[in-house]
C-alpha cells in the first residue's frame, strides 16, 4: 500500500495537467560554466500554448541560482512577449526571489496580453537586471543561441489569438 500511494499521486498529477499548457525542460540549454561564476537559470517552465489578446496567461518557472551569490544582490526580473508586437513586464525583487542564494523553486506569474495585440506567434523570454548595482543586465546561464536581444533569453513560444479579427 505504501508504494501505491506515491504511484497514485504521480498518475493524478500527470492526468490533471491541462493539455493546453506546454511543459518545457531547459536543462540542456544552460552553460556548464557561468560567466561570472554565478548561474541564474530557468530549468523548466509551464506556459499555455495560446492566449487570447486582452486576456492573461500564467507562467510557472523553476529558477535556480548556483555559485557564490552576493547576499545583498536584488534583481528585477523582466519578461518579454515579442512577435508582431512587443510588451515588457518588470517584476521587482520584492515580488520575486530570483537570485537568492541556492534558490531552487517554482515561481508563478500572470501576465496580461494587450487587447490590441494582433494574432501571431510570440516569443516569451526573461532577463535579470541589478536593482542594487548599476541597473545593468545580470548574466544568465543560457547558451548564446537562446539570446533574443537586450539581455533577454528565449524560453518558449506562445500563440496570441484574436477572435475579433478571425
Amino acid at each position: 500500500m505504501r508504494n501505491f500511494i506515491p504511484l497514485l499521486l504521480s498518475v493524478c498529477v500527470l492526468a490533471c495537467t491541462p493539455n493546453d499548457r506546454q511543459q518545457i525542460d531547459l536543462s540542456d540549454s544552460v552553460v556548464s560554466e557561468p560567466i561570472d561564476g554565478v548561474g541564474h537559470y530557468v530549468y523548466a517552465l509551464t506556459i499555455p500554448r495560446d492566449v487570447e489578446a486582452g486576456d492573461k496567461f500564467e507562467v510557472q518557472m523553476e529558477w535556480r541560482t548556483v555559485g557564490s551569490v552576493d547576499p545583498n544582490a536584488r534583481y528585477t526580473m523582466d519578461a518579454i512577449l515579442t512577435g508582431p508586437e512587443t510588451k515588457i513586464y518588470s517584476i521587482p525583487s520584492g515580488a520575486n526571489t530570483v537570485g537568492e542564494l541556492h534558490l531552487a523553486n517554482w515561481l508563478s506569474y500572470t501576465f496580461p496580453v494587450p487587447a490590441e495585440f494582433p494574432a501571431g506567434t510570440y516569443t516569451f523570454g526573461v532577463r535579470l537586471t541589478d536593482e542594487v548595482g548599476d541597473g545593468g543586465e545580470v548574466p544568465l546561464g543560457f547558451i548564446p543561441e537562446l539570446e533574443i536581444r537586450d539581455g533577454f533569453f528565449r524560453l518558449a513560444e506562445i500563440a496570441v489569438v484574436n477572435p475579433a479579427t478571425e
